[in-house]
């Protein structure tokens, strides 16, 4: 078999250690699990969480497996150095999933009477969360018109033994293939997957245009083709080595109420009536994994990072060609707050890019246009461009009554936010800036000893993912 979440898992255990703990100890699902792993967090620390035991299931729970950009990296095969620009090469080179007969996937079934969702360790995580979330999923549909499959990852709260609720964004692809099934009212026949490598979880939530397979995109993250066995009860193909699948569908015009629930902003998502899932099977390996997304925190925040970076530079590439770079960062929940690295040449550029970026990501509601050279990648450097190179009558300006995302704790009903751009690129008045010649070439350890040089204390880093 190909690529999987046990492949990665080994290469941690064995490239990095200190990526990976193992807890024994029995661990409620219910608070418990998010709790320590919040706690890490507050730590600084942002290991992936394999807990053996967890009270009422017979199957392990991990979590935080997106949370460090470093580990993703390493996934993907890609450099820190140079994440964005070789992420978005990556992403083109899709590769046709490969159909097999058999795999992992298929080593237990539950049909019928005997499909029943609370086997899984599947965990409530925040104080006013309404029950039991499954957040770590990617929900697979197919187009009914153009017929490519899409994956997506939405929150599902438990309902009972065989039924689950979903929320889809307004944004997603997917939102759109429910409308037209549910135009024709007709059942939309789903399948959600869980725990898979890295590469594949992040290229199941990339931003692609309809008509493209995203399996051909994970293949691309993957650098191998997926490989696909069909679902038990339903006209779909999943992933052979996937650690659990659940298989479905949404009825028609069918809407129960669900939430409130912990989303990315850090904030509840409202009640609200929702589709439901009627699940119809599971399936899942005989020692599965279960993974949770731990939504609000930096596992669900980074995991979404990588596509929204890589649509919206080619779309401000496209509008402004000296680009250089684009981030989100964590401080902006790598949803509402883009920094854009450009090479200006005339004035007036920045705002072209500002116009760009806000039409490449509706979820966006700042961005930040900076000269080339300021490390994006350190909120402390962005923010130094704009304390000295904005003047806010000039280079601020406001765009209200703009789409944004529903969740966002500012929206205006039904998802009308305020953007705002601000051009933090030099201006023809700008005095000179101070440097000091030399310092880039400096080897400091000419000038002190290894062991004195480590004994001196360094603040944190900005470099808020590694």
């Amino acid at each position: 078999m190909g690529k999987d979440l046990r492949n990665f898992l080994d290469v941690l255990h064995r490239e990095m250690p200190q990526e990976i703990i193992h807890i024994d100890r029995e661990v409620s699902p219910v608070y418990e699990c998010a709790a320590i792993v919040s706690r890490l967090e507050k730590e600084g620390k942002f290991p992936v969480v394999i807990f053996e035991k967890v009270k009422g299931s017979n199957y392990r729970l991990m979590m935080n497996m997106h949370a460090s950009v470093k580990r993703m990296a390493r996934a993907l095969e890609i450099s820190l150095e140079n994440l964005t620009a070789e992420y978005r090469v990556l992403e083109e080179q899709r590769i046709k999933p490969k159909r097999v007969t058999d795999g992992p996937v298929k080593e237990i079934k539950l049909t019928g009477d005997h499909v029943n969702l609370n086997v899984l360790p599947i965990t409530t995580l925040h104080e006013l969360d309404a029950g039991p979330y499954i957040d770590g999923g990617l929900l697979l549909s197919r187009d009914p018109e153009l017929g490519h499959y899409n994956l997506g990852v939405f929150r599902h709260m438990l309902q009972g033994k065989d039924q689950l609720g979903v929320q889809f964004s307004e944004t997603a692809q997917t939102h759109y293939i429910h409308k037209k099934y549910e135009r024709e009212g007709k059942k939309m026949e789903v399948a959600i997957c869980i725990g898979h490598h890295p590469a594949f979880t992040i290229g199941g939530v990339a931003n692609t245009p309809p008509g493209v397979d995203q399996y051909e995109v994970c293949g691309a993250l993957l650098r191998e083709p997926v490989e696909l066995v069909p679902c038990e009860t339903v006209d779909l193909e999943v992933p052979a080595n996937c650690e659990i699948v659940i298989e479905g569908y949404i009825p028609p015009n069918v809407r129960e109420y669900e939430a409130p629930y912990g989303e990315y902003p850090g904030t509840y998502g409202k009640r609200r009536l929702n589709p439901i899932i009627k699940v119809t099977a599971i399936t899942m390996r005989n020692d599965a994994i279960y993974q949770n997304g731990f939504s609000g925190h930096r596992d669900n925040l980074i995991w979404g990072m990588f596509n929204r970076l890589n649509i919206i530079y080619r779309f401000v590439k496209h509008a402004v060609p000296s680009t250089l770079d684009v981030f989100m960062p964590l401080s902006g929940r790598c949803r509402y707050v883009c920094y854009i690295k450009v090479r200006k040449t005339v004035e007036g550029e920045a705002k072209n890019a500002i116009f760009a970026a806000f039409a490449a990501d509706p979820f966006l509601k700042i961005a930040v246009v900076v000269d080339e050279d300021v490390n994006i990648y350190n909120d402390v450097e962005v923010i130094h461009a704009i304390a000295t190179r904005v003047r806010g009558d000039e280079d601020i300006f406001i765009v209200p009554n703009a789409k944004g995302s529903p969740l966002d704790p500012t929206v205006r009903d039904p998802a009308l936010v305020t953007k705002i751009g601000i051009d933090a690129t030099r201006k023809p008045y700008h005095p000179e800036e101070i440097k000091v010649p030399g310092e880039s070439a400096v080897d400091l350890l000419r000038y002190v000893d290894q062991k004195t040089y480590e004994k001196i204390p360094s603040a944190p880093s900005f470099f808020t993912f590694v």
